[in-house]
């Protein structure tokens, strides 16, 4: 058995996208739940759930999926929201998946970049003669939440799939290692295979020569632009005790939209005061932190992909090329079109 792609689960102290947060909370509000008012119960009142650019902690994510499990406990919630999921609730790894040039190379890439959106336990994608499997184990030992996130991740690969492919993901067989819930005809209704029950191993197998599909938005010069920009958000996820580190992060995942720096001094619960003062410790600012960012951005624009200014500038958060050239030159002292020539 060759394994082609293997996760473990990242530390608790990161700060994730909240796109799939807010999917969850639509779908909760379509079951007549008020979502700020869950929020508030479950202590996070603070998120704006509405808005691309808030972020949640790990650990704040698994909290406020329990509250949601309370309140809907036997409707297969996490098959649901898996079958909503989109390669966008991703970010930039999701454009880099999306561009890739095979279903097997999507994967890998996934798979490397994984860290920045990663699920909460450990993922195996291996390959043995026709047969493909993918295997979780719950190293964290997230008790109840299990069939929630196993739902949720195992529904979502099909989603992605055929987002990908243009072709429903032909399923063998599905093993899960916890009891058979009250709603299991809908994981027949979700999977369309025969779910097990009860069984060691949580493991999802297809045949194996769907991994050598090719993917209609493959696009070797975003690909390259996108992996790169991943490359950027890991190592800044590698040192994560410096508060200008942990600022980067964010603002490489939001591609573009980037936060107000109201927005991050309550994500690290403080005055913009206090914020402010802690980056000069560190002899930089907010405005200093979006400017690296946006500049090692359009540089990886510009020299790897075929993007206009126009372009280039409002995938940078741009309301107009004019101030993005003039951004540009005071960073490089050329033009944007200069520097591409040389």
């Amino acid at each position: 058995m060759e394994v082609i792609a293997e996760y473990l689960p990242i530390d608790h102290r990161y700060q994730l996208g909240i796109l799939d947060i807010s999917l969850l909370l639509s779908v909760v509000e379509e079951y007549g739940l008020d979502a700020d008012s869950l929020l508030n119960h479950a202590g996070l009142s603070d998120i704006d759930w509405h808005s691309q650019e808030s972020h949640i902690s790990y650990s704040d994510k698994l909290l406020l999926f329990h509250y949601v499990q309370k309140y809907f406990p036997n409707i297969g919630l996490g098959l649901l929201l898996g079958e909503r999921a989109a390669l966008s609730h991703f970010g930039i790894l999701g454009y880099a998946v999306l561009s890739s040039r095979t279903v097997f190379e999507a994967i890998k890439a996934g798979f490397k970049y994984l860290d920045l959106n990663g699920p909460v336990f450990s993922v195996r994608v291996s390959r043995d003669d026709d047969t493909a499997s993918i295997e979780i184990e719950n190293d964290l030992e997230i008790g109840e939440l299990l069939p929630f996130c196993t739902e949720y991740f195992f529904s979502s690969i099909t989603s992605l799939f055929l987002e990908l492919t243009g072709q429903q993901l032909v399923l063998q067989k599905l093993e899960l290692p916890y009891p058979k819930p009250d709603y299991a005809t809908h994981y027949a209704d979700r999977f369309r295979c025969n779910v097990i029950f009860e069984q060691p191993r949580c493991v999802l197998t297809f045949k194996a020569h769907v991994m050598d599909l090719q993917l209609a938005s493959h696009n070797s010069d975003l690909l390259s632009t996108y992996l790169h920009s991943c490359e950027s958000v890991m190592a800044v996820l590698q040192s994560p005790t410096r508060l200008s580190n942990q600022i980067k992060a964010l603002l490489y995942q939001s591609v573009g939209v980037f936060p107000s720096i109201d927005d991050i001094a309550v994500q690290h619960g403080c005055s913009v005061r206090t914020l402010r003062r802690l980056l000069t410790q560190e002899y930089t600012s907010y405005r200093e932190l979006v400017d690296e960012v946006r500049f090692e951005l359009s540089k990886e624009f510009l020299v790897r992909t075929h993007l206009t200014i126009e372009e280039i500038a409002f995938r940078l958060g741009y309301s107009d090329s004019a101030n993005f050239r003039r951004s540009f030159k005071r960073w490089s002292g050329k033009a944007p079109s200069c520097f591409r020539a040389l």
